[in-house]
């Protein structure tokens, strides 16, 4: 059986011995050099070769952005083009989880976008003539936007070896249940999305389910384990969460990849 296909999705902040919060997204500094200690160029070297599998003999088609949300623009064009198939398979390699923690897009999406016929949610250009309230994919919560598209059949999210990997909303997990090794957005006509909490069980039992997505953490480095089989990497800089001293890190980047 063919398996979906499958992308990388790689943040310059994992790198990053100490993980940087509480930053806002339209900044335009970098984080201090004297806070943030990052890996050594041959930590990065072997991460990249020895536990993701990635070879500069083999190199994969990749795009290097500067923020997360270009993300969902790239992944669909590509779509659109018939380069990539859905739904697909991401690993998020990231100090941040970005399925809206600390944003009220998923409010929005869950009472909302999922409201919505699926051609029609991927129209962002178009929330402004489909909603009253309406919020468009940021760098905390692409990934969101993404399963709410229906374009992820896994995510795998290897986080900060410094973290548990727990900074997301666990009402989008299935049933709300957050032990759970599935995402299921659900979208209820008859109860809203900041309900669940104290409804739980309610909201659930009457609620329209989105597709089932296996969601996996993985909290160590000795714990990622791959063979370099990704159809696509996306690399983001994040430079509001890194810092000038681990630009060296992106030179490295490409001379794994063929740049898009």
């Amino acid at each position: 059986m063919k398996r979906n296909m499958r992308i990388l999705d790689i943040d310059m902040d994992y790198f990053l011995k100490e993980i940087p919060i509480m930053i806002s997204g339209n900044s335009t500094v970098r984080i201090s050099d004297d806070d943030y200690p990052v890996w050594s160029k041959d930590e990065v070297i072997d991460f990249f070769e020895n536990r993701l599998g990635l070879s500069k003999e083999i190199k994969i088609k990749e795009k290097i952005v500067t923020h997360h949300n270009e993300a969902l623009y790239h992944w669909r064009k590509l779509v659109q083009e018939y380069r990539l198939s859905v739904p697909f398979e991401v690993v998020h390699i990231d100090s941040h989880a970005d399925l809206g923690l600390g944003y009220p897009s998923w409010v929005f999406i869950l009472d909302s976008l999922l409201s919505v016929p699926v051609e029609e949610r991927i129209k962002i250009e178009n929330y402004g003539d489909l909603f009253e309230k309406y919020y468009e994919p940021s760098i905390g919560d692409y990934l969101l936007f993404a399963l709410a598209f229906r374009w992820i059949s896994k995510l795998v999210y290897v986080c900060n070896p410094t973290d548990m990997g727990n900074d997301y909303v666990w009402m989008i997990l299935k049933d709300g249940i957050e032990s759970n090794d599935k995402i299921q957005l659900a979208y209820n006509k008859e109860m809203k999305a900041v309900e669940i909490a104290s409804n739980t069980e309610k909201y659930y039992a009457t609620a329209y389910r989105e597709p089932e997505v296996n969601f996996e953490i993985v909290r160590r480095v000795e714990d990622v384990s791959y063979n370099g089989d990704f159809d696509y990497i996306i690399f983001y800089v994040s430079p509001n969460y890194t810092l000038a001293a681990a630009d060296f890190i992106i030179d490295i980047m490409r001379e794994y990849i063929m740049e898009e």
